[in-house]
Parts: structure tokens; C-alpha cells; sequence
């Protein structure tokens, strides 16, 4: 390498440094990490700190990983729901410039660009089977707050399946938990990442995580005096939950293969699956001394939590339609396209449209099947009866033959036996090939039945 292009190497790496939101260290937004300490990882070069900036707000803070394209977490709060215009899903999403242009604007923009050597663009997820997973529910809080989700560096190219079932499993959770932990005047602390990339590369380029997890810590604010999330509005809290006056820490992890459940764990044991240091500065459930019965105490506050319907509204919601008809994850929401959100009645609506039609499609399938078997078992009942009437005939072909005309009995009793030997075997072959297809027909029919009322049930 050349002294100038070593000069030019440097002086772009400085500018990466020092300049806007993506910063050094994260002190411009620390007040979304408890303590004010982020969790302590080995660092990497290819690691960018991102003070996540929308509409002159910092609303969360994520650790990008360049070389996957993929964060490595986002940490956020609840409650904390910073400016006054309503949350709406961007298209297209976010990204950040800084990272590709240090000299950019220092706030999210819509992601325009055909391509990024540092990140994943919107172009990466057209065409490909993954949603992209928020690790920063947009559900959690409101308003601004909720917009500024949708950005790519806070994505990850999640499987559908798993992507519903993260959702259901772990999101409707930290939801509620955030909730009971505020209604005890304290302040949830969350962070979520990635890990374990696999083999695979969405577009040749951005890397599919083969585990996300998410770590929570409920307890007070370090400096209730001085903190952004604290002035903000707070999202509507309705629910009916149990109540839990004390501090705690709980986490969650799951594989990302669409079948496998989401495991609950104690703080520490993630992180030694993860292999770093604490996640949290201080917290209560995090130490040898008291992760037992804390991790005891969440899970019956857990057992009592029931889904509700304003949890499972994104569940059945149909992806959105991009430009092509192949559909876009965004968290498993319609898309929509710089506009509010639409009332939660009609999203409702939707839904329960959506999870009939679902539900009785595999009915129908059902009925029709059981219409095509009862067809079978018709044509094979017919088919014995011309068994039984071309064996009578063979029977009594050459004797009515005989009676019919003594005269020429010898000749008649020649030329049925003939005939008989000519076409009987014939017809007989071709029935027995009917009742074997039909019988194939019948077990088929059966098996697939069985597999539809299982599914159902």
C-alpha cells in the first residue's frame, strides 16, 4: 500500500471515529444502557457503534457488525417513546450513511442506495425468503420512537416461521414484562442480539444469524433527573396483569430454525453461550447469589401471562407486497408506506379474516378428499359387481349357447368356448388392474386424510 493510500486509509478510519452518530463510544446515548455501561464484548474492527438518531432524537443504540451486515445488538427502553408524530413502517426502511460516508447527515435516511460495501441495503432483501427481524420491536413503544425501528441496521434477515415464532414466544413477552416492570415505577432495560452466523448469505452478501436472543433488566434509572426516555410519553398500557414490586432480570433465546421453541434462561447463562462479559452493569437476578429465585419468581409471573389479542395482531397479518410480487417480512406487519397507522380495529379485522380463511382452507382440502374416497369405494364396489357378472357369464355362456340351437350344438359349443377363452381373461385382467388402482387410490386418499386431521388437530 502506497503512503497516499495509507493517508487516505487513515484519515477515512479517523473520520469513522470522531464524526456524527456513528460515534466512538456511546456516550451521546448511554442512558439506553443500565448503568450507562453497554454490555462487554471482545471488540472488533469491523464493529461500528450506532447512536440511533430520528428526528433530532436518539431512540436506541446498536453495535454493527460491517463484515456480516448484520448488528450485533440493539439496546433499548421501555418506556420510552420520544417525539410527537405517529409510528408508521417506512418504504423503503432505513439505513445509515455514516457508515458507507462519514461525512453524511448524522440521522437514519430511507434507504435509496442501489448497494453498501459496510451494510445491508433494501435491494438485499428483495427476492429472498427472509423477513426482516426487528431486534428493536416496533411494537414496544410509540410515536417516533416506533418509526425509528425500521432501519436496516437494526434488522436481521430472520425464516418466517421463526420470525412468527420469536414474536409469539419471546416479543409479546418482554412487552408484557416491560409493562409490569413500569407499573412498579421502574424502568425496563433491554438488550437483543444475534449470534452465530451460518453458512448461509442472503444475496451473496448479508449473513443469516443462527440464534437470536434478548436479555432484560428491570430496575430503577440511574439518574431519573437527567433522562430522555423518562420525559417522554409513554405508550397506552391496556392490560390486566399481575403485579411484581421488585427488581429482575430474565432472558430469552431461540435458534432460528422455524420449528424450535424459544428457550427461557438466566442472564449469565447467556452470556456464557455467547461467550462475553456481563450484559448488564447491575441487576438483580444477574449473580450466583440471587438468579435462582429470581429466575423463579419471572417464570410464575410468566405462567400467568396470557397472549392477548393486541399480541397476536401481527401474527397472521399477511406480508406486505413489494414492487414484485414476492412479499417483505418488516416484522410480519403490512406494510405502509409513509403514512400512519391505521386504526387497530380494522388491523384486527384483518387478522380475523386472515386466521379464518387459514383455518378452513385444510376443511375444505378435508372435505374433498373424503368426496374423492367415497367416489373410490363407489368404483370399487362397482367393480366387484362386474366381476361377479362376467364370471356368471363365462359360466353360462357355453350351456345357453348349447340350448339355444341343438341343431348346431357342436359348432355353437366350439365357438363360445372360443369366445370365452378369447375375452374373459381379458376382462378379468382388466378389472383386477382397476381394483389395485382403485385400492392405491382408496390407501392414498386414506394417509393424506390422516396427515390433514393430525395437522388440524
Amino acid at each position: 500500500m502506497g503512503t497516499g493510500s495509507l493517508v487516505l486509509f487513515l484519515l477515512l478510519l479517523l473520520a469513522r471515529v470522531v464524526q456524527g452518530e456513528v460515534v466512538q463510544n456511546f456516550d451521546k446515548c448511554s442512558w439506553f444502557f443500565q448503568g450507562g455501561v453497554p454490555p462487554r464484548l471482545k471488540e472488533s474492527q469491523n464493529w461500528f457503534r450506532i447512536c440511533q438518531r430520528y428526528k433530532n432524537h436518539y431512540h436506541y443504540a446498536t453495535l454493527y457488525n460491517s463484515g456480516l451486515r448484520i448488528p450485533v445488538y440493539s439496546a433499548y427502553r421501555y418506556p420510552c417513546s420520544m417525539g410527537q408524530s405517529a409510528g408508521y413502517r417506512p418504504s423503503p426502511w432505513f439505513y445509515e450513511p455514516q457508515i458507507d460516508n462519514p461525512a453524511s447527515e448524522n440521522e437514519m435516511q430511507k434507504c435509496n442506495v442501489p448497494s453498501s460495501h459496510f451494510q445491508a441495503v433494501e435491494s438485499d432483501y428483495r427476492d429472498n425468503n427472509y423477513d426482516r427481524g426487528h431486534l428493536y420491536p416496533f411494537k414496544l413503544n410509540d410515536k417516533t420512537s416506533a418509526t425509528s425501528t425500521c432501519t436496516l441496521t437494526n434488522a436481521v434477515p430472520e425464516n418466517h416461521g421463526a420470525n412468527v415464532r420469536w414474536l409469539h414466544q419471546v416479543e409479546s413477552f418482554v412487552r408484557k414484562l416491560a409493562q409490569i416492570c413500569h407499573q412498579s415505577k421502574r424502568t425496563m432495560y433491554v438488550v437483543t442480539g444475534a449470534d452465530n452466523p451460518t453458512q448461509i448469505k442472503m444475496n451473496n452478501r448479508v449473513s443469516v444469524p443462527g440464534l437470536v436472543w434478548s436479555a432484560l433488566c428491570c430496575t430503577s434509572a440511574q439518574d431519573p433527573n437527567n433522562d430522555p426516555c423518562l420525559r417522554g410519553n409513554v405508550v397506552s398500557e391496556k392490560m390486566d396483569a399481575p403485579t411484581y414490586d421488585n427488581d429482575f432480570s430474565f432472558a430469552f433465546m431461540k435458534n432460528m430454525e422455524p420449528e424450535a421453541n424459544a428457550k427461557h434462561l438466566m442472564v449469565r447463562e447467556v452470556q456464557k453461550i455467547l461467550g462475553v462479559g456481563k450484559i448488564f452493569d447491575r441487576c438483580r437476578g444477574t449473580t450466583k447469589d440471587d438468579e435462582a429465585e429470581t429466575f423463579k419468581e419471572v417464570e410464575a409471573l410468566i405462567s400467568k401471562l396470557a397472549i392477548s389479542t393486541e399480541d397476536q395482531e401481527d401474527i397472521s397479518l399477511p406480508l406486505p407486497a413489494e414492487e414484485n410480487p414476492a412479499a417483505d417480512g418488516d416484522d410480519l406487519a403490512t406494510q405502509q408506506a409513509d403514512t400512519p397507522l391505521e386504526p387497530a380495529s380494522k388491523e384486527v379485522d384483518e387478522v380475523c379474516e386472515s386466521t379464518i380463511v387459514n383455518a378452513l382452507a385444510p376443511i375444505g382440502r378435508m372435505i374433498s378428499l373424503v368426496t374423492n374416497g367415497v367416489s373410490a369405494f363407489a368404483r370399487l364396489i362397482t367393480t366387484v359387481i362386474n366381476i361377479a357378472r362376467i364370471l356368471m357369464v363365462a359360466i353360462l355362456r357355453v350351456p345357453f349357447g348349447i340350448i339355444h340351437d341343438c341343431a348346431g350344438c357342436l359348432t355353437i359349443m366350439v365357438k363360445h368356448l372360443i369366445v370365452t377363452v378369447a375375452t374373459v381373461p381379458q376382462d378379468v385382467l382388466g378389472i383386477v388392474a382397476s381394483i389395485i388402482s382403485d385400492t392405491a387410490g382408496v390407501i392414498a386418499w386414506s394417509a393424506r386424510l390422516i396427515k390433514y386431521l393430525v395437522r388440524i388437530l
